[in-house]
This record gives C-alpha cells, sequence and structure tokens, in this order.
C-alpha cells in the first residue's frame, strides 16, 4: 500500500486548482469571480461560542427525523474534542419568538443533553431570512455518503413555500402536496408508514416522491397527478398504499396520449381502465406483480421498465376484458404478450 503523506494545506490547494481547470472546466474567468464574490461577501464566518442546550430547538420542517441507533453509538465512543460546533441560526424578526434553531449537528446534541452536557459548542448566525435553515441544511447534507432524499427535499420546499418563498420548485412541490392532502394520502416513505409515531393519519399512503413530481411536472396544475391518485383510490378501495407501478403505468398511458392529438382520452378514462384491469386482477398490488412476471416470461432477462411494461401491460389487460378506448402504446416491440395469448403460467386464473 502506498504511503500517505501529510501535505501543507496550501499546497493541497493549488493542486486541487490546478485538476479543477484540468478536468473540470472550470476556467480563470470562473475562479476569479468566485473570489471576489466570496472576499466582498456580506457576512462573515459565525463565530462558535458555547450555547445552553436548553435553548436549542430543533425544527423537524427542514430536519432529518433523529436516528436513535446513530445516537447510541455517538454516546459509546463520547470524545468532546471531536465534537464540533453544532451549526445553528438565530431568527431575528420581530414577529416570532427568537429561538435558536439547530440545522446540523442534532444527532451530537442529543447525546451530549443525554449525557449531562448543560452546554455545547455552536456557531450561530443571526439572519432575518426564514428560510436560511432549509437553505443551508440543504447545503451541508445534499452531497456526501447519505445525501438528502426526495422526502427531505420535498418538505424542505415545502417549507420556503409558507415563508414565503415563489420558486418554481417550491410552488411545485406546494401544488403536489394539495393533491395528496385533497384525496386524504399521506405522501411519504414506507419506513416513516410503518412507524406509528412518524405516520400520517390517512388511510391511504404513497411511497414514491419521485412519480408524484413526474406527475407534477406533467402537468403542473395537478389535475393529471390527482385523477391517477383519484383512480387508483377509488377502484382499489380496500389497500392502504397507492400501488406506484399502477400510478407510473397510468402516468406513462397519460403521457403517451398527450404527445398525440388523436391519442387524447375522455374524462375519467383512467377509472375506466382500472376497472377493467380489476377483473382480472382483485388488487393493484397483485396487478404490478404480474407485471414483472409476464414480463420475464415475455421478455426473458430483461431489466424492469416501469413507466414502458406497465402501461403495456394495464392496456393489453384492459382490451382482454371488453375495453373499448384506443389506448396508446410505444409499437409493436413493445406489447408484452396478453393479447396473443402468450401468458406466464396462471397469471391470469391465479388473480382472477
Amino acid at each position: 500500500m502506498a504511503k500517505r503523506l501529510r501535505r501543507k494545506l496550501t499546497e493541497v490547494a493549488k493542486e486541487v486548482e490546478q485538476q479543477l481547470k484540468a478536468h473540470y472546466n472550470v476556467t480563470d474567468a470562473q475562479l476569479a469571480t468566485w473570489r471576489k464574490a466570496a472576499q466582498n461577501h456580506k457576512y462573515t464566518f459565525p463565530v462558535s461560542t458555547l450555547v445552553p442546550i436548553e435553548d436549542i430547538w430543533i425544527d423537524y420542517e427542514v430536519q432529518r427525523d433523529v436516528i436513535h441507533d446513530h445516537i447510541r453509538k455517538i454516546m459509546q465512543k463520547w470524545d468532546p474534542r471531536i465534537c464540533s460546533p453544532v451549526s445553528a441560526c438565530r431568527l431575528t424578526t420581530t414577529e416570532v419568538e427568537v429561538t435558536i434553531d439547530a440545522y446540523d449537528g442534532q444527532h451530537r446534541t442529543v447525546a451530549a443533553a443525554i449525557l449531562g452536557y448543560k452546554e455545547i459548542p455552536c456557531a450561530v448566525v443571526d439572519t432575518k431570512d426564514p428560510n436560511f435553515a432549509s437553505y443551508a441544511f440543504e447545503m451541508l447534507n445534499d452531497t456526501g455518503v447519505r445525501r438528502l432524499g426526495p422526502a427531505d427535499l420535498h418538505r424542505n420546499a415545502l417549507v420556503r413555500y409558507k415563508n414565503g418563498s415563489r420558486e418554481i420548485r417550491n410552488v411545485k412541490a406546494r401544488t403536489m402536496q394539495d393533491q395528496f392532502d385533497a384525496l386524504g394520502i399521506d405522501l411519504e416513505d414506507k419506513k416513516t408508514r410503518s412507524n406509528p409515531n412518524l405516520r400520517g393519519s390517512n388511510e391511504y399512503f404513497f411511497s414514491h416522491f419521485k412519480y408524484a413530481q413526474k406527475g407534477i411536472d406533467v402537468d403542473d396544475s395537478g389535475k393529471v397527478l390527482n385523477n391517477i391518485l383519484g383512480a387508483i383510490q377509488q377502484v382499489f378501495q380496500m389497500q392502504e398504499e397507492i400501488d406506484q407501478g399502477v400510478y407510473i403505468g397510468l402516468y406513462e398511458l397519460h403521457r403517451l396520449a398527450s404527445t398525440n392529438v388523436r391519442d387524447q382520452l375522455p374524462e375519467g378514462w383512467m377509472v375506466d381502465v382500472l376497472k377493467k384491469v380489476k377483473k382480472s386482477f382483485k388488487s393493484s398490488s397483485i396487478a404490478h406483480a404480474k407485471a414483472k412476471v409476464q414480463q420475464q416470461h415475455i421478455f426473458p432477462g430483461a431489466s424492469w421498465d416501469a413507466p414502458r411494461v406497465m402501461s403495456n401491460f394495464l392496456r393489453e389487460v384492459y382490451m382482454l376484458n371488453g375495453g373499448k378506448l384506443n389506448l396508446p402504446y410505444h409499437g409493436e416491440g413493445s406489447k408484452v404478450g396478453i393479447l396473443d395469448g402468450n401468458l406466464a403460467d396462471g397469471l391470469i386464473q391465479e388473480a382472477a
């Protein structure tokens, strides 16, 4: 193994600068612009000081949920010398109570509190921007080993919208959330759903944030997203989870239809399709699972392409059960064999 050298930081910085120019297309003009902006920035580094733990708040609209086992591990090997200052901000407005909100370092702070510490080093930024904690948390955590997930990003976008930001991503997040709220469906991952202390209170839930975002991206009014969710909820009423496979199949059928005027589908077509599908598959999760079985039967070894396979699967099951709509599809090479009678063993009979 090669020996790893102890090096002066300024030497490393000079080498990295050369690599940025050589391999990342960073120009001297860009570097000059960045340096000027940094040196002339109106803010300075926050000053670290000991802050009473009693005065620190954690805003879970911004932060991830606490990871209990991570705190246990911190306490097992506690060493105050490596307890770097907690990053926090103090919102200095007259409209709200002035509090110190930690946006990075909640686990070591909670660990310190349990271990009996009354104060902890904290770098506090005074700000009038109610979105500062959200921006800072995202910048600190959207890189590295555990990047922010779609749920984290969505939650932060909602916070920024609530605080007055009307950036496009925040407006879309609010519109997307409104559709789930209107239908009484919790948008939350399965881990959150399984936790009785964190799960939402609605009877239904949907766990695929990126699919939900596809629904709002294809129609930023929220109508298409609402139609997809509502159709699944209406037809498959006894299922707690809104199945993501059936969801993406309906989404893809809509997307294909919207690209060609002659393929436009009538109001309520999604409910019509799912009612026919339900004649063969009593639940949406079974339909999803059987689509995977049928795909491997027709295309052995092929990778799973959910939008393509699910949309073609729903289309062919719909037609098999007497559906009259001319649903769009991806061409002859994408058919999944149902209309040709080339079925995987027990595909329809077992689910009927």
